[in-house]
């Protein structure tokens, strides 16, 4: 009896040590801030979400996502911005959110889009920098206006792995495709989700676009979807296409 009782607490140490050893990691999510790249930079606010991961040496893949207009009221807690998040992390994939400049209690003044690539650069340098996060492995997604500076950010680094735009603003005139020449000789992989009732957004002006610089783009109309995605059932689809997109680009799987 003594015997077997001792044998058991033996397992038992030895099960415990194990797990001291090799811990399952439990999803994080916590407040972050980071600069901007450029000349006088602004100190940005962002929330960096890390997934469940079965230990401390495992890293993820991840992916910096940028709101919508701020001069509109964008922020990094769009419901567009938390459902790509719920979906990303679902998939075990880091997601960085955040406030450009000028927005929340991010440092700095609105560059009209003009600067705000240089916040979305900064955000990507933040996250490649994580313990956590395989540098080699990360993407970004846009929303709205979020989507253009993730392309201008895109044209810049060419180590952006892929990238997803929801809501892409082309306009409903006929698209002039010189006022997007940052999408020229860009080879990574694009998905372009946008609803058929977006009322800034156009699925043929994207398809257009797509044709023009000859890129290597999905464009995924989300029937009925208006550009806020306010139905719940179309911004689930939204959120879920995009989260399985940027899972084949960067783990090769889903």
């Amino acid at each position: 009896m003594h015997q077997a009782l001792a044998a058991l607490i033996a397992v038992s140490l030895t099960s415990c040590a194990l797990a001291q050893e090799a811990p399952l990691m439990p999803p994080t999510s916590d407040p972050v801030s980071f600069s901007a790249v450029g000349e006088d930079a602004p100190g940005l606010e962002g929330v960096l979400s890390i997934p469940r991961r079965p230990d401390a040496q495992t890293r993820v893949s991840g992916v910096v996502v940028c709101h919508p207009n701020p001069m509109m009221g964008g922020t990094m807690n769009d419901p567009v911005m938390l459902e790509i998040e719920d979906r990303l992390l679902d998939l075990g994939i880091a997601v960085l959110r955040f406030n450009f400049r000028g927005t929340g209690a991010s440092e700095g003044e609105h560059g009209a889009g003009e600067i705000e690539a240089d916040d979305v650069l900064g955000a990507v340098a933040f996250l490649r920098a994580q313990e956590a996060v395989d540098a080699e492995r990360v993407a970004v997604a846009g929303y709205s206006f979020g989507s253009l500076m993730a392309v201008q950010a895109a044209a810049r680094d060419e180590a952006i792995a892929a990238v997803a735009c929801i809501g892409f603003p082309t306009g409903q005139d006929l698209v002039r495709a010189a006022d997007f020449p940052w999408l020229a000789n860009l080879t990574r992989p694009f998905l372009f989700v946008t609803g058929t009732a977006d009322e800034f957004s156009s699925v043929a002006n994207i398809m257009a676009l797509r044709e023009h610089y000859a890129l290597n783009a999905r464009v995924l109309p989300i029937e009925g979807g208006d550009h806020f995605f306010t139905d719940a059932a179309m911004r689930s689809r939204m959120g879920i296409e995009v989260a399985q997109f940027l899972s084949v680009q960067l783990l090769g799987e889903l």
